[in-house]
């Protein structure tokens, strides 16, 4: 394959054989689908048969650093340490937007959080959809998410703005309806150029370790890749978790149970959320105190983790009792409000409180 090849016949086929791809096939192959000089077709076969085979840490790597040449960067100026938690989706459990609740819960605790997510493309409601319904411009600029992020502590980098490029990919992605190496590189991607923390939501347990060596050369200081033992892609209240915690180079592997924290476990039913409707109102109602206590519990032990990697605490317990004081003190709503009012339609958020709470 060459530069100027616009056909992926010759990687997909090498990509059914089960065989992996080389650093320069990857590059050219992303080169190729984020300038839009593919087809659909053909960018979807291209996923369907990455996923098929399996992505390999190395092939992760590369298509990262292919993806962050297009993207549009910012640095924001801030004290401390600047995090992002975000998940890779794809794990049909369906639940309400838990990393996004848990974001807003977190920066009420006093960590920077610089949130990036994007529209669902497998679930019912993506952290966009949902911070779109209650008034969030996602065409925010660059500029106003910057300030948001460095004077009101969270700020949310809507993927599609940031990542341009990623617009060639959209259409394949939503007429394969399941995840894809979009999934798992969207967390990894965050523009933001001096992110120093980072809590990794996995929808299987073997992207743990995938990840985990996609993440060594990487500049984040406290890095936290999760998985609950029930397939949720972040820390769970229903099970046991899987936790990979790098901390300054070191590395050490938790399973943490919520028993562990004083949590009673929770049914996975419990958490879903039917449809977007449903999974609205149960985000907003976790961040204003509102919502049953195995919704806040699952909240509120992703924001401790968010906490921990944030330099607010290295304690999963003292992360817990602080995200529950934002809560309870009405910081995480006052936090939520800032954000619309700096970047979107406080109208809207509005009209969603008298709807929904």
């Amino acid at each position: 394959m060459n530069s100027e090849t616009t056909d992926l016949r010759y990687i997909i086929q090498k990509l059914v054989s089960n065989k992996n791809l080389s650093k320069i096939e990857i590059k050219q192959s992303v080169d190729l689908i984020l300038q839009g000089k593919l087809s659909d077709a053909s960018i979807a076969s291209f996923l369907v048969a990455l996923t098929m085979k399996g992505e390999t840490s190395e092939e992760i790597y590369e298509i990262l650093q292919a993806i962050k040449k297009f993207a549009i960067q910012i640095t924001p100026k801030i004290n401390g340490c600047l995090i992002d938690n975000c998940g890779t989706g794809g794990d049909a459990m369906r639940s309400f937007n838990i990393s996004t609740a848990a974001a807003i819960v977190a920066s009420a605790g006093g960590a920077k959080v610089a949130k990036h997510g994007n529209r669902s493309t497998t679930g019912s409601c993506g952290s966009a959809d949902f911070l779109e319904h209650i008034g969030f411009n996602l065409d925010s600029p660059p500029e106003i998410v910057t300030k948001s992020i460095e004077e009101n502590g969270v700020g949310f980098l809507y993927a599609q703005m940031f990542h341009p490029a990623l617009f060639h990919v959209a259409s394949a992605r939503k007429t394969i309806g399941i995840r894809t190496i979009f999934n798992i590189i969207g967390p990894l991607c965050n523009p933001c150029t001096n992110i120093c923390g980072q809590v990794i939501g996995v929808f299987k347990q073997m992207l743990l370790d995938t990840l985990s060596k996609v993440m060594q050369s990487s500049d984040r200081n406290e890095i936290m890749i999760v998985h609950s033992h029930d397939g949720f892609d972040e820390l769970s209240n229903t099970s046991e978790n899987d936790i990979i915690w790098v901390s300054n180079g070191q590395t050490k592997r938790i399973v943490l149970h919520p028993h562990d924290l004083d949590l009673r476990v929770a049914r996975a039913e419990e958490l879903i959320a039917i449809n977007r409707e449903d999974s609205i109102r149960d985000t907003l109602q976790v961040i204003y105190g509102n919502a049953d206590f195995v919704k806040e519990d699952i909240v509120v032990l992703n924001a401790s983790a968010a906490l921990i990697v944030g330099g607010i605490t290295k304690d999963f317990k003292e992360g817990i009792g602080i995200a529950r004081s934002a809560i309870k003190d009405g910081l995480a709503s006052k936090k939520l409000s800032e954000l619309i009012r700096r970047c979107g339609d406080l109208e809207k958020l509005e009209a969603a409180e008298k709807k929904y709470l």
